[in-house]
């Protein structure tokens, strides 16, 4: 089959310093980002659309650019809480179990490795 088109879905949430408007539009950069899943959605013709999810989140520097302003994210945290979020998205690719216990598990497997 031939790819019609290839296509970027948004996905996920990150904080940001201060509100938006709603009915505004605005422009967006991305850092840290990461493709989370890639699907191949069929078409009619034949052929179908490959569609990348792009995920944003705490680790993400999002701008959102107005034409008055550029709304930042926070940024990056510390590095417990990235650990955290990098043991938590370990527990989504695996779905082993429940959150707080996978995460439990992990953290007393690496102290222990100390």
């Amino acid at each position: 089959m031939e790819i019609n088109e290839h296509q970027v879905k948004l996905s996920g949430k990150c904080n940001v310093l201060s509100g938006l408007e709603n009915g505004k539009n605005y422009d967006l950069t991305i850092s840290e980002a990461e493709v989370r899943k890639i699907e191949e959605v069929p078409c009619d013709d034949g052929s179908y659309n490959r569609v990348a999810t792009l995920r944003i989140s705490e680790l993400s520097e999002l701008n959102i650019i107005s034409e008055k302003e550029v709304v930042k994210s926070k940024g990056k945290k510390s590095q417990s809480q990235i650990l955290r979020w990098k043991i938590e998205q370990r527990w989504e690719e695996l779905g082993e179990g429940e959150k707080e216990d996978f995460y439990i598990k992990e953290m007393s497997r690496i102290i222990n490795e100390y």
